[in-house]
This record gives C-alpha cells, structure tokens and sequence, in this order.
C-alpha cells in the first residue's frame, strides 16, 4: 500500500519536497529515504503512515515531536475490528490530540488537492483539476471513482476519505470546503454521524455557499450492519436522516453515480432559475424519456407558445414538432440546431434551461467515411472548423444566458464534439434520464438557496 501511494504522488507530479521513511532502504523509489522521521532535514507539512497497526501510536508522537501538525493515517486495525482495536484508536487519538496534529484516519485511503498534484490515494488521477470536492468515510469511494470521472469528464478539485474520523470528521471537512475556493460542488459520501448537532451545524453553513449532495447508506439493517464493519460508523434511521439532510439543504441522491452526477452539473453550470425544462431532441424516444423523467422529478415541461413555435417551425423539417419537448427528427442544418433553435428557446422567456439529445461530432462521419473509401469523395476533415465553430458557440449559451444546458448521448469521450463539450464545462449523460435528474438537482439547489 505505501509503495503504491508514494508512487500516485510521483505520478501526479506534486512538485515540492517528499521524504520516504524506511528503517533499513537507503532509497525507495528513486528518492533518498531516512529511517526516522527525526532525520529528514525540514519538518514536513504533512506524515502519510502505513504501518503496523500496534506502532501507529508511538511513530504519530515521534512526528509530534519533530513538529509535524497534519497526519494521514492509512493504517487499518482500529475501531473497526472491535475489541483491542477501541482502545488503540483512543491511544492515537490522545497522541494527536496532544501533539495538536491535524489527523485524517485512522484506516483511510488519505486526500488529494489536484489544484497542487498532491494525491496520497493509490490510485493515480488522470485529468485536469476541476470544481468537484469528494469527501467520504469510504476510501473506494474517494479515488476508485477516479476511473468513472475520466470516462465522464468530470472534474475533481480535492478527495477526501477520512475513515474513522478519529480527528478530523464530515463536519470539519465540510467546514473547511465550504470556504475553499476551487471547490464549486461538494459530493459526500455518509455511513453514520456521530455529533449530529455539530454536523448540523456544518452542513448548514456549507449549503449556505455551494451545493452539497450526499449519499447516506446506513438507512437498512444491511447497510448499517457494513458501515460498523467498514470504519465504525454509527449510523441511525433513514427518515430521520433524510429529514436531517433535507433541512440542512443538502440533496440527497440514491448511488454514487447519482451524486457525482448531479455535483457535475452543481460544479459547471449556472443555477436554473426556475424548474421550467425545454427538451431538445433529434429522435422521438429520448425526448419521450426525457420528457417523462421531468414530470416524475417535478419539473414543468410547458407548451410553449405559438408565437414560439412558429418561430421556431422555420428552422423545423416538417416531420418536427416545436410544441416541447421540440422533436426535430433528422436535421442536417447544425446552424439552426446548435445555435439558432436554443437562442430563440434561451431568448423566450418561457423556459429556464434545455436538456439537449443529440449532439454528436465527426466520430460518426469518420467511420463511414472510412467504409465509403473509394466509393465516394467524403472530406470530413473539410467539415470539422465549421462543426466545431458551432459546437463551441453551444458551449457557451449557459453562460451567456445564466441557463443551464445539460446533454445527453449514447456517444462518449472518443467523439469529438462530446469531448469538447466536457472539457468546456457541459455536461454530457449517457442517458436521458440521467441528464434530466441533473437538471432537476440545479433547480432544487436554486430553491434551496445553496
């Protein structure tokens, strides 16, 4: 585990000093290594331990000593696997305690900042940094994600996974969050609170800033029953806790997926200001999806005028419809898709943002032309400035109209106008449905204030 920790930082380029410590290795991984922590030459902002759990205790007071104030103790064998293990935990904690070490542990995967390529996880983060913060008393949950966000585009600020929570807890991360200025969207990952007054208190305070959206999976006997086994989370009554995170502000998703989804669209797009969706869409099932998803999470779906949709039936073929949802079957005038059609849906009045099926670049015309080769002259490369053009005067719309445009496709990353759009800050679902539930958490947030 330390091996592979030491080497996620290297790989993630954190460029200020790291000393590896090692009774015996002259080296480890290419760098010097001490074998205490009295001998390394500067005190160190911050100590990563992986190590026995019975010498946890009496290292923690060594770095004490030496002046260290921030720990991350990866070291599992505490409070989660009952018996000896209480009171082992106690003795850290009084160490920490009286050595006034901030410390995130014991038994985590440890915390990341993109913002400055520190990842002390062990797994490596293989994109730009971005506006979504992980905090989670899971540490799969704070760096096995990291492969789910790069298939997404979503971007991560900093990761949090804090175990036990013998120091440093939900509360005190959320605090501390609330204020940090790259963090747009706070995901949080709960399997019981033990100070619910405190936490209370925090998670108010955070909404009060930035969208908060949790995941609570000590609600059922069996959920209850892992966390206790996981890291010793106390958890309690799912109504109470959704009632809880309800009055704090907090949206409350149902899976993991689910949070980072809709903590993407928190993080990128403006707050919708009001729950008044158009659907846009180039084939009648996902628009019937996404329509039908809207009234399910509440949202309105509205006819829209006919002075609106006459408008908009000059840039229609006559098999669409611009009643809402806006079917426009198959159209080949990107202008008019892209550009035209959301101006006059954005200008309106009459909606307060779009959920959009359909977009796709040259992924599709590159296979086919491909296939045609020989058969028949077909440049796609003539096309791409002008496709391109378009697709980023789409991506811009949100934010010259303070709306929120949300995609969805059945494409990925590997075409190119899906993967321009992610990087630019729109989201892009692979499903319908999903896309409409992010929609619907930018206009809870606007109600919620946060």
């Amino acid at each position: 585990m330390g091996t592979g920790q030491l080497a996620t930082l290297i790989m993630q380029g954190f460029d200020g000093p790291v000393y590896p410590i090692h009774p015996t290795e002259k080296t480890v991984l290419g760098l010097k290594a001490y074998a205490r922590i009295e001998d390394v030459p500067d005190v160190p902002d911050m100590v990563v331990m992986v190590l026995p759990t019975g010498i946890v205790p009496g290292l923690l007071a060594n770095c004490g000593k030496a002046g260290v104030r921030a720990a991350v103790v990866t070291s599992g064998g505490f409070r989660e696997v009952g018996g000896d293990g209480f009171a082992l935990e106690r003795e850290l904690t009084a160490v920490a305690r009286e050595y006034d070490i901030a410390m995130i542990g014991p038994n985590c995967i440890g915390v990341s900042n993109f913002n400055i390529g520190l990842n002390t996880t062990y797994y490596p983060y293989e994109q730009e940094e971005g506006g979504v913060t992980v905090i989670s008393q899971s540490g799969t949950y704070s760096c096995h994600i990291y492969g789910h966000t790069r298939r997404m585009g979503i971007r991560l600020s900093h990761t949090a996974s804090v175990g036990n929570s013998a120091i440093i807890d939900l509360a005190e991360c959320l605090e501390y969050f609330a204020d940090e200025p790259t963090t747009r969207a706070i995901a949080l990952y709960i399997e019981g609170i033990a100070d619910g007054a405190r936490f209370v208190e925090a998670a108010k305070r955070a909404c009060a800033n930035k969208p908060v959206v949790s995941l609570y999976v000590g609600g059922t006997e069996a959920g209850a029953r892992a966390g206790m086994s996981h890291t010793g989370a106390m958890a309690g009554d799912d109504a109470i806790y959704d009632g809880m995170l309800r009055q704090c502000g907090i949206q409350r998703a149902t899976s993991i997926e689910e949070m980072l989804d809709w903590c993407w669209a928190l993080s990128t797009q403006p707050r919708s200001p009001g729950n008044r969706l158009c659907v846009l869409s180039n084939a009648g099932g996902p628009g019937a999806s996404m329509a039908d998803t809207a009234s399910r999470e509440g949202l309105e779906v509205p006819v829209l005028s006919e002075g609106l949709q006459a408008k908009l039936r000059e840039h229609l073929p006559y098999t669409g419809t611009g009643v809402n949802p806006i079917d426009i079957t198959f159209l080949l005038d990107y202008k008019a898709l892209y550009d035209t059609i959301p101006r006059l849906l954005m200008e309106s009045g009459e909606v307060d943002g779009i959920v959009m099926y359909g977009v796709f670049g040259t992924l599709l015309f590159r296979s086919r032309q491909k296939a045609l080769e020989g058969r028949i002259d077909y440049d796609v490369e003539a096309l791409v400035p002008m496709y391109m053009a378009l697709i980023e005067g789409f991506a811009k719309l949100s934010s010259e109209y303070g709306k929120p445009v949300l995609v969805s496709s059945f494409w990925g990353r590997d075409d190119d106008a899906l993967a321009y759009l992610t990087d630019i800050g729109v989201p892009v679902y692979p499903s319908p449905e999903r896309a409409v539930k992010a929609f619907a958490a930018l206009t809870r947030a606007q109600i919620s204030g946060s």
